[in-house]
């Protein structure tokens, strides 16, 4: 059976039951900045456990799944709840999805000053089948395959009646939707568990295209067929979306959904990781090689994060408001100042590898991203051994001081995405001048000059660069399985950073555990699954 842990279901149905997106104002125009009532969690779950059992009775009044959805209104409304089941920022105290695994596994962050505790397994390289994060990710992300296919398994009952053409248009791009989302949590899963992306061969994960039986049992398909059915979702959803929510003007709500350019942007995730590094460069610039998408810099950066502003350079962003996870939670307790009891901080590696003018020092004033954003304001910056880093990307926002809207994707990424492609290319000046591009947008002082005189120093370069980017955004992990194994580049902790923890420094690239175990839950279910090796 593909084991989905039914309580963290209902917990995160139960904090969504209430989630509220912008609605697309070319669906719903009348509609816009006000909170969307979602199906009840019996409808969400409608039909989740089957059973033969002769005591199972339909009721008169039963809401089935054909009541549920009858119109495109209803399929919308599922989709707001398939949107809703996606939460790389979920988890508190410790406990987490992608966004504090990919820092707290690595090299991201030390022990804080009101530590109690908190990830010292994760941060010790402890990672078993039944240790949380794996646990968390994979019921988090089937249970996102299990609302996608839901909602695409009523489209498929919905649309050969619909006759208006704007309400076909409208199915499309809700079907379009869906299938990104499923196909994105296929990705993160096979990110994760596949101990080698580029063979394709390779254990990858479960594929599901429909919905199980809680009787059913599946073994993992190969990486190269998780592939497939991932990029073919993915070419359909770009054929059916069509102009969904594209902007008109310069800063507009569509960042907070999923549009073609969205789909590239992912298409260009998915193939770089499967190592198709031309392709990949095609599907940047389909993103915004027409000039759609730009960095921001200066107070526009800052307010992208401190007042979640959307700019140019959002590509896709999870909104959040009241009652929804607070990101904040990840790493304090009660807020993110010095006053909130920090239980992680900014590590010393990562805060010492803002270094603009090469003497070693960190450089918080002439990096945007350290100065403005990374290091909190309430921090206490000594040079003594006993700094207190706070982290500042989630500093808390409109909707109070743990919450912040999710940037899943920006136009730095895609940028180095590109970096990486013309570098492979052995286009070592194209890659200098657009790693040099972005940090003219992050530096406050003139960059300093550089070059690469090897394709090697240049995807190393690239490596740090994201680093310092897309930190507290869920990659690190993922970029040293990738691109660290290729380059002999693992976790190599700063000895401040690992002796605050009291754990191991250093994890050499290629180990077992930059590839996470197949939990136990789904083990102990599913006798026909195959464990990744070096676990139990």
């Amino acid at each position: 059976m593909l084991k989905v842990d039914l309580e963290l279901l209902i917990e995160v149905t139960i904090q969504h039951l209430e989630f509220t997106h912008l609605v697309p104002l070319l669906i719903f125009k009348k509609l816009t900045m006000k909170k969307i009532f979602k199906f009840s969690l019996l409808a969400l779950f409608l039909g989740f456990v089957s059973c033969d059992d002769a005591i199972d009775i339909n009721q008169a009044d039963e809401l089935t799944e054909d009541n549920a959805y009858q119109t495109v209104t209803d399929l919308q409304t599922g989709l707001n709840g398939v949107y809703a089941a996606y939460t790389p920022d979920a988890g508190s105290n410790g406990t987490a999805d992608i966004i504090l695994f990919n820092e707290l596994f690595t090299d991201g962050v030390k022990r804080g000053v009101n530590s109690s505790g908190q990830g010292n397994q994760e941060y010790s390289f402890i990672i078993q089948p039944g240790t949380q994060f794996p646990g968390t990710l994979w019921s988090s992300r089937y249970a996102l395959i299990n609302y996608s296919n839901r909602l695409l398994k009523a489209w498929d009952r919905i649309f050969p009646t619909l006759e208006s053409a704007s309400e076909i248009e409208q199915a499309n791009q809700i079907k379009a939707q869906a299938l990104t989302l499923r196909a994105l949590a296929h990705f993160e899963l096979l990110q994760y568990f596949s101990p080698d992306y580029q063979n394709p061969s390779a254990p990858g994960v479960i594929i599901m295209d429909f919905v199980p039986e809680i009787v059913d049992v599946y073994p993992r398909n190969t990486t190269g067929e998780v592939f497939e059915f991932i990029n073919n979702d993915l070419t359909e959803a770009s054929d059916l979306i069509g102009d969904f929510y594209l902007r008109e003007t310069a800063v507009s709500y569509e960042a907070y959904y999923i549009n073609e350019r969205v789909i590239k942007a992912i298409q260009a995730r998915v193939a770089l990781c499967e190592g198709n590094y031309t392709l990949a460069g095609t599907y940047v610039d389909a993103v915004g090689d027409d000039g759609y998408y730009d960095l921001v810099s200066g107070d526009n950066y800052r307010t992208m994060y401190t007042e979640d502003a959307l700019t140019v350079e959002n590509i896709w962003t999870l909104a959040r408001k009241d009652g929804d996870n607070p990101v904040v939670s990840l790493f304090y307790a009660n807020g993110a100042t010095i006053d909130g009891s920090p239980f992680f901080e900014l590590s010393y590696g990562l805060y010492d590898s803002f270094d603009v003018d090469g003497d070693g020092d960190a450089d918080p004033d002439s990096d945007i991203r350290l100065g403005g954003i990374l290091l909190q304001p309430t921090s206490v910056v000594s040079n003594d051994g006993n700094d207190i880093l706070l982290i500042g990307k989630y500093p808390g926002g409109q909707f109070g001081q743990s919450i912040n809207d999710i940037k899943i994707i920006r136009w730095a990424e895609m940028l180095l995405i590109r970096a990486e492609v013309q570098a492979r290319a052995g286009q070592l000046e194209d890659a200098a001048a657009t790693v040099r591009d972005l940090r003219s947008n992050r530096y406050t002082v003139n960059v300093p000059t550089f070059s690469y005189g090897t394709i090697d120093i240049a995807l190393r370069d690239i490596l740090k660069e994201r680093r310092k980017e897309l930190a507290f955004e869920g990659h690190r992990y993922i970029d040293l399985k990738r691109l660290g194994a290729e380059l002999g580049i693992g976790i190599d902790r700063d000895s401040r950073d690992c002796a605050s923890f009291a754990a191991p420094c250093n994890l050499p690239a290629g180990d077992y555990r930059f590839t996470m175990p197949i939990p136990r839950s789904e083990i102990n279910a599913n006798p026909s699954i195959e464990q990744n090796l070096g676990y139990n």
